[in-house]
């Protein structure tokens, strides 16, 4: 369970990845998967993040391409967090009344966590046998 110092004195506790419920994953999955699909859509359409004379595309995508892109951090808040100082666990509507500084953090801390590769290798037993 990783815990998380906020600003303002302010802490959460998330998951760890081997917790996260298969519910739960599979929100956050569907989450990114639109997001990856209106990041596709806008490198279709020639958006370039270090190029500001492309930044003018977002206003050719739609409000639900939008609200795409923005979901899977707030997803992310809402299925990470385990407990915290700042009252009722977030659901990912309320995630979005944070603090821009705070939702940012905490969205890479969950996103660290989450995206972390689970070590399925066996255990060896360095006392074992070694076939040659």
């Amino acid at each position: 369970m990783p815990a998380i110092n906020l600003p303002n004195n302010q802490s959460v506790i998330l998951y760890s990845r081997e917790e996260v419920s298969e519910r739960t994953a599979r929100k956050i999955s569907r989450a990114y998967m639109k997001a990856a699909g209106t990041a596709a859509k806008l490198t279709n359409l020639g958006f370039d993040d270090k190029n500001p004379e492309t930044w003018t595309i977002f206003s050719d995508i739609s409000d639900e391409d939008q609200n795409n892109l923005d979901g899977y951090q707030a997803e992310l808040i809402a299925g990470m967090v385990k407990q915290w100082s700042l009252g009722d666990l977030p659901t990912a509507d309320s995630a979005l009344d944070l603090p821009k500084n705070v939702f940012e953090q905490l969205a890479e801390a969950c996103a660290n966590e989450y995206n972390q590769t689970p070590d399925f290798s066996p255990d060896i037993d360095p006392k074992a046998p070694i076939a040659d």
